[in-house]
């Protein structure tokens, strides 16, 4: 069965040329090295997450354009909704846009790395476990980012782990 991670290299390469950028130029943006991206673009590695975020960023272009491709392509290319909906919790965490609190009361105005938010609640319909899960683990690898020996690393296992989770529960489902 053909995945998503067998056309990311393609996907860069293709947008990469569009915007008629060297491998040398977008290697600088990033912060890789040329032979990384290299390899990237001709599949012999897989970018984490946080790189492709890189990438993607360089480019002008969004995290799902690079690992689906153009919408026509994406029918042909299997999703995976669990990982769909991590990449989608991790873009609005690291944005600031979404946090988790244990305790939460509508109209208290709460601390949050020195900027103020208002009382609002997001409600979650599925997948609320997995998802509380994921925050509480990225709010703590933010804390102890440098503390782990290969972070990327890490950060990547987490996001396997709560995605097989949230695949778990479609199957059932749930």
């Amino acid at each position: 069965m053909e995945t998503y991670e067998e056309h990311i290299g393609g996907n860069i390469r293709e947008v990469r040329q569009r915007k008629q950028y060297s491998q040398e130029k977008l290697a600088g943006l990033c912060g890789i090295s040329n032979t990384t991206l290299c390899a990237y673009e001709n599949s012999k590695k897989i970018p984490n997450l946080m790189t492709i975020a890189k990438i993607a960023k360089a480019l002008g272009v969004s995290i799902e354009r690079l690992y689906y491709g153009e919408e026509n392509t994406v029918a042909a290319v299997p999703a995976d909704k669990g990982r769909q909906i991590v990449n989608s919790v991790y873009t609005l965490w690291s944005a600031g846009a979404i946090a988790y609190y244990e305790s939460y009361m509508a109209g208290v105005m709460i601390q949050l790395d020195q900027k103020e938010a208002i009382g609002t609640m997001l409600v979650l319909c599925r997948f609320k476990e997995p998802i509380k899960r994921l925050i509480g683990l990225l709010d703590e690898f933010k804390l102890r980012k440098s503390t782990y020996p290969e972070p990327e690393r890490y950060l990547e296992m987490i996001f396997a782990s709560v995605a097989a989770e949230i695949n778990e529960e479609i199957r059932k489902g749930a």
